[in-house]
């Protein structure tokens, strides 16, 4: 991912939202297989009733197949949540409205949770910049709710050099701002989401894992689907004998499944990404 040098950080940690130190580490490497195994799946054998067509063994559920499986389990957990992990970097335009433009510059990005900033732009149909504004205008208090503010009140150097407000595109800038109520598609706006240095909070390591759990024990049961029991009866003796089949997964996917919708609905919480509706 090609990234711009010329960033603008958070004023803090991602998460914990804007934290400059904490004694208790809150981050962690990506859930692989042995978390998955230890955390989600604790004593449950993994093994399929079904047989392998060379090796004549039961097919096993192997830590490669189990990566395989947290792969499809993020990008689900991405839009259950409607945030990105993975990081990131986007474009978007967003349009001029004066209301929020008197207040600061509000601008509410599209994905969170907001890594850096890299430009914002006044930038038309035709893709050239017309006005870059200078980073140091750019308000980043608020990225873990996916806001920036432009507070144009301290002086802008780039390269060197103070911006002078007498450009031709300095002057185009203001002179729409002084004639137009909206206009769409005004602002280009460079950002990077997700969490850096592959790294994340222990609560979306333990929704992914649960989601990949969920999916392992599905596949489990699906393979485990034979007859629950059976009977065997010789010169009027007879044995019966009755086995669990794929219900032996019935209880952990539930629970699993009630833990997984109330991690969404926290990390929702997390990133104001709860969505409310009433009927008035």
């Amino acid at each position: 991912m090609a990234i711009l040098t010329n960033s603008k950080p958070g004023v803090g940690a991602v998460y914990p939202s804007n934290a400059i130190d904490a004694e208790l580490q809150r981050l962690e490497p990506m859930v692989g297989p042995y978390q998955i195994r230890t955390r989600h799946l604790f004593g449950l054998d993994l093994v399929s009733k079904m047989r392998d067509s060379i090796t004549k063994k039961p097919m096993v559920m192997t830590d490669a197949i189990i990566q395989d499986i947290i792969i499809g389990a993020i990008s689900q957990a991405e839009t259950e949540c409607m945030i990105d992990i993975s990081p990131i970097q986007r474009r978007e335009k967003y349009p001029f409205d004066r209301q929020a433009y008197e207040s600061f510059g509000y601008i509410k990005t599209l994905h969170r949770p907001v890594n850096s900033i890299q430009k914002l732009s006044v930038t038309p149909a035709n893709n050239i910049d017309v006005f870059t504004l200078p980073l140091d205008w750019v308000e980043v208090a608020y990225f873990h709710r996916g806001q920036i503010n432009i507070i144009p009140m301290t002086a802008a150097f780039i390269q060197g050099g103070m911006v002078p407000a007498s450009t031709a595109g300095g002057a185009i800038f203001f002179a729409i701002m002084g004639n137009r109520s909206w206009i769409p598609a005004y602002w280009q706006l460079e950002y990077i989401t997700g969490y850096p240095d592959s790294t994340v909070p222990r609560i979306v390591n333990e929704l992914i894992g649960t989601i990949a759990a969920q999916e392992i024990l599905s596949m489990l049961a699906a393979t485990n689907a034979g007859n629950n029991s059976h009977s065997l009866g010789i010169d009027g003796l007879s044995q019966s004998v009755s086995t669990p089949g794929p219900e032996i997964y019935k209880n952990r996917y539930n629970e699993l499944a009630e833990k997984r919708a109330g991690l969404v609905k926290k990390i929702k919480s997390l990133y104001d990404r709860k969505i409310f509706s009433s009927h008035v």
